[in-house]
């Protein structure tokens, strides 16, 4: 007889297996792993007791958690296990529990040995990877946050199980969260912060040195090398530097388009595909898979603040909510007039008067709000495209009403949710697709992505398990 677990892995990065076969060959088991389509496959026979009771001591104590492990099954087979050998490439991912265990045990030869190497996912190579970071207790403005004791979690920020799970992984991912001690809220100037746990050797020493002096945290310079969000139950990765989610393959010229194609065949969505993809690097756009070929059939043009502002002024209209607008804030209109190269969202910081001018800072913004339902922010189109003089021109207005800033960032965002629904709608009636991808690295932001997940459930859209969303 046989165990036989059969784990829903969602990359086919090969370290998660590679710790698995190093537990097999360590505790001596007889049994093998494999992985293929989004599972691994675990197979260990049960003759030999305290062979099995070893493994599962090792996978207990050693076996980390990661991001994109899924459901798992467990049966009794009566097959055989197959030896395997499983070897995996080196990753850019965190000291696994053995290493730290070395590191950080006074006994261990290699205690505080910087030079220390993971090899305990039968990695081929060790290769380099360079932590170049300052870490400091100082904090400067824009700074990350490092968590040196875990075990503060809880007392410092405001976090669900399924986000301290993702940040304590093999991955170490970024996430924004909510500071709950009020002492790093006066100190930071901030109620979310973008957070991460210990990465690499250099940054556990850090860390351990940092506890021995009963500190909490560090500061490091900021840096998108993993980005996560965690929504409900859906962990999605928005930006990968470091290479541990599942790499392109290139299936068309076009960048935007060849992610596209590349999640829908991860969702398995053969007979057509819609993506709605909301990005603040590669701009908005729509696009369509079929028999045809893939292509974007909607494309926002450009932002260029000077444009729109002059398109108001000429606008019978918008010309007179201007000079309205220009009377009660005539600061804000200087900045918009001063910078006229701003784009979106550092023009929305200007209205909304944010000190920080960015989409970080309007999204921030946003998640002060937790009441439901948004104010009706002009999302239409014109004959040129989207029409950004509307939606300016709508945000002005509640601006004008005293309309809280928290309450109309909120309201931006779901306008921009709703807008994605609609604009996909009428794509499905005109195509006749019913499959729905969303990228893009504005589901950053928790509004848009909980307004999808809510208004948008039923036609189930899909955000991918294994890729980034956005490059």
């Amino acid at each position: 007889m046989a165990i036989k677990q059969v784990i829903k892995y969602n990359s086919n990065n090969k370290y998660f297996v590679g710790f698995l076969q190093s537990m097999i060959n360590e505790s001596k088991v007889v049994g093998s792993v494999s992985q293929s389509n989004g599972s691994i496959v675990l197979r260990l026979e049960d003759e030999d007791t305290k062979a099995l009771e070893e493994f599962s001591i090792l996978s207990s104590k050693y076996l980390p958690h990661s991001l994109f492990l899924g459901e798992i099954q467990t049966i009794k087979v009566d097959t055989h296990s197959v030896e395997s050998q499983i070897t995996s490439p080196s990753y850019n991912i965190s000291a696994c529990p053995k290493c730290l265990e070395l590191l950080t045990d006074p006994s261990s030869s290699n205690y505080l040995n910087d030079f220390i190497k993971c090899n305990h996912y039968s990695n081929e190579i060790n290769q380099d990877y360079i932590d170049d970071k300052y870490y400091s207790p100082h904090y400067s403005h824009g700074s990350d946050l490092l968590v040196a004791d875990s075990t503060k979690i809880n007392k410092l920020f405001i976090m669900t199980d399924d986000e301290i799970k993702a940040l304590l992984s093999i991955e170490k991912p970024t996430l924004k969260v909510t500071i709950k001690d009020e002492t790093l809220k006066e100190l930071t100037g901030k109620k979310f912060i973008n957070i991460k746990s210990p990465h690499s050797i250099k940054s556990n020493l850090v860390a351990l040195n940092a506890r021995e002096s009963e500190i909490e945290y560090l500061f490091f310079e900021h840096s998108d090398d993993l980005k996560v969000i965690v929504v409900q139950k859906n962990t999605t990765i928005i930006r990968d530097v470091r290479a541990v989610s599942n790499q392109l393959q290139n299936l068309d010229s076009d960048g935007v388009v060849n992610r596209f194609l590349n999640i829908s065949q991860e969702a398995g969505f053969e007979k057509g595909s819609m993506a709605a993809n909301l990005s603040t690097r590669n701009g908005i756009s729509f696009i369509v898979s079929n028999q045809a070929g893939a292509k974007k059939v909607i494309n926002f043009q450009e932002f260029k603040a000077k444009d729109v502002l002059e398109l108001m002024r000429s606008d019978e209209n918008k010309s007179k909510l201007l000079s309205n607008f220009t009377k009660k804030y005539p600061s804000i209109m200087r900045e918009l007039s001063d910078n006229n190269d701003y784009n979106l969202f550092e023009t929305i910081s200007a209205i909304l008067e944010l000190e920080d001018k960015s989409f970080e800072s309007v999204s921030d913004k946003s998640l002060e709000f937790h009441g439901n339902g948004g104010l009706k922010i002009d999302t239409n189109f014109s004959d040129d495209g989207f029409d950004y003089v509307s939606f300016i021109g709508s945000i002005m207005s509640f601006k004008l009403a005293g309309t809280d800033e928290h309450y109309l960032a909120y309201s931006i965002f779901e306008a921009l949710g709703d807008m994605a629904i609609t604009t996909l709608s009428q794509l499905k009636a005109k195509f006749k697709i019913e499959n729905f991808v969303m990228m893009g690295d504005m589901f950053e932001n928790s509004v848009i992505y909980s307004r999808i997940l809510s208004k948008f459930q039923l036609a189930k859209p899909y955000f991918s398990k294994g890729f980034a969303l956005n490059d």
